[in-house]
């Protein structure tokens, strides 16, 4: 905000609350403070609320990825030979391994965008 900006401002809160410049120039430095204040907390909740979504995505990949595997398991252990591979189990097995790699390369993306926005200024700043 300008000086000029700043300066009306005070002017406008000196007619508003019939104050000193001194009251209302402080009433102006402590809405400032109080706005900054509120914009951390509101930062911070953003933060927590991707990094809550990322978890909860991340844990429901590998929830299917857990379950393919124990199915693919589940099938091939209650066949007659260990070598003795039917079609089905194969591709349980195939399954299993695709939920896998997919259920790691989100969890990779997910981590990376994760890493990206968190910490950072959502809001552009001058200095940036």
């Amino acid at each position: 905000m300008s000086e000029q900006q700043q300066n009306d401002e005070v002017q406008r809160i000196q007619r508003r609350f019939g104050v000193s410049r001194d009251q209302a120039s402080a009433m102006y430095q402590e809405s400032l403070r109080l706005s900054q204040r509120q914009l951390e907390r509101a930062l911070v909740a953003t933060g927590n609320f991707v990094t809550t979504v990322v978890a909860l995505i991340s844990s429901a990949v590998g929830f299917v990825a857990a379950f393919a595997w124990n199915d693919a398991f589940q099938t091939y252990l209650s066949t007659n030979g260990l070598f003795n591979v039917q079609n089905t189990t194969e591709k349980k097995f195939i399954y299993a391994i695709i939920a896998t790699v997919f259920a790691v390369v989100v969890i990779a993306i997910l981590g990376f965008i994760n890493s990206r926005i968190k910490g950072r200024n959502l809001i552009p700043t001058n200095n940036s």
